[in-house]
């Protein structure tokens, strides 16, 4: 009897443990490392979904887009007075170890995503929970797979527009972003295997800085160096309309006589793809910043997403918008359904079928997509 009493005690207590816990409202800091269009987005969409999460959201931007001001911000943000219960953060090369240890050391948990944690941080302190509890976990689409990607499919359109007969080298030329950035090695590396292996013939690699005024000018070069070139790889969305730019003013067309893709899903990449300009923009990554707020929050009410998994760290893929499906992304891309879709339907704290079901990254961001989808599809139908 009284191990029944203590066991009920306990069982009163741990309940009022997770609804005290359920009451409470996170506060989140987010560091964008710059105010770009593509981090503009990301900061939006987590806005949206703090908002429906009920969670107390800041964003702070690096205008100066250096690691060290980067460190500089985060460094600020965990020691103020009222500093928040997460960081959420880019892992940069040189930077992530200092301030995931000093994180630490005041009592905020972190929560990394977008890019891979770098070289030195895992050998410093592992990953997500290997040596620092409070760095709570990492989520990062799959870079590497995104270069190979779209190289293939770069590769695989100029064959399509008749520019090489298949088995030719397809002769291609890459603009990608800055040195110290692990998404822009990655894709590079993805871009390297896919080139090594393929059909591709790769001219030269040229970083451009993430700049779309870099890329038209590094491009008007490349295009009197290698006239011969077929496709333009880029890294990112803003540096292929820079090349954009460049071929036309080299007297190409793009989409015809050259094929030009990108990464990121911005509006301005999926006009073009809609002219015809562009190809392929790989994308989705925008929502990676709602995602970790999604589990972040979870985590807080008691809902921990590594639990039963051997990591905290999760992965998922990019998604190809091209002509055939750009009117869906765009969809997936509209503010103003992501102000309509209830987010809370994905949370395991306001759902309880969902506690038991396993998911992964890529069945969340899936979800998302669909949701949006929808919702964009219910817009329209009430706009008739």
């Amino acid at each position: 009897m009284a191990l029944r009493a203590v066991l009920l005690i306990s069982l009163i207590v741990c309940s009022f443990m997770r609804v005290a816990d359920a009451g409470t409202r996170p506060s989140v800091a987010f560091l964008s490392p710059d105010d770009s269009r593509f981090w503009q987005m990301v900061a939006g969409f987590m806005e949206q979904v703090a908002i429906d999460l009920d969670v107390d959201l800041e964003v702070q931007f690096d205008t100066d887009r250096h690691r060290f001001s980067y460190l500089r911000m985060a460094q600020q943000i965990i020691t103020a007075e009222e500093k928040p219960d997460y960081l959420i953060i880019m892992c940069k090369e040189l930077v992530t170890t200092q301030i995931l240890e000093q994180a630490h050391g005041q009592g905020v948990k972190v929560f990394s995503f977008n890019t891979d944690v770098p070289e030195a941080t895992r050998v410093a302190v592992g990953m997500p929970r290997e040596t620092l509890d409070s760095w709570i976990g990492h989520v990062v689409p799959d870079n590497v797979e995104a270069g190979r990607t779209l190289a293939k499919l770069l590769e695989r359109r100029a064959v399509e527009r008749g520019l090489v007969e298949t088995g030719e080298p397809v002769p291609m030329v890459a603009l990608t972003g800055t040195q110290d950035s692990s998404a822009a090695r990655d894709r590079n590396q993805g871009l390297l295997n896919a080139t090594s292996i393929g059909n591709g013939q790769l001219l030269q690699l040229v970083l451009a800085e993430w700049s779309e005024q870099q890329a038209s000018e590094k491009m008007s070069v490349l295009f009197r160096r290698y006239p011969q070139t077929t496709a333009i790889w880029n890294a990112s969305d803003g540096m292929a309309l820079g090349a954009i730019e460049a071929a036309r003013n080299a007297g190409r067309t793009p989409g015809e006589d050259v094929i030009v893709g990108g990464v990121d899903w911005e509006p301005g990449a999926l006009e073009a793809i809609r002219r015809g300009d562009l190809t392929v923009s790989l994308g989705r990554h925008f929502m990676g910043g709602g995602l970790a707020l999604l589990l972040v929050h979870d985590y807080h009410h008691g809902y921990d997403f590594a639990e039963g998994r051997r990591s905290a760290a999760l992965r998922y893929q990019f998604e190809a918008a091209t002509v055939d499906n750009v009117h869906l992304v765009e969809r997936i891309l509209a503010p103003e359904n992501w102000k309509a879709l209830d987010f809370r339907q994905y949370s395991r704290v306001f759902n309880t079928q969902l506690r038991k079901q396993d998911f992964s990254a890529d069945q969340l961001m899936d979800q998302f997509s669909s949701g949006l989808i929808q919702q964009g599809n219910s817009n329209q139908l009430v706009s008739q």
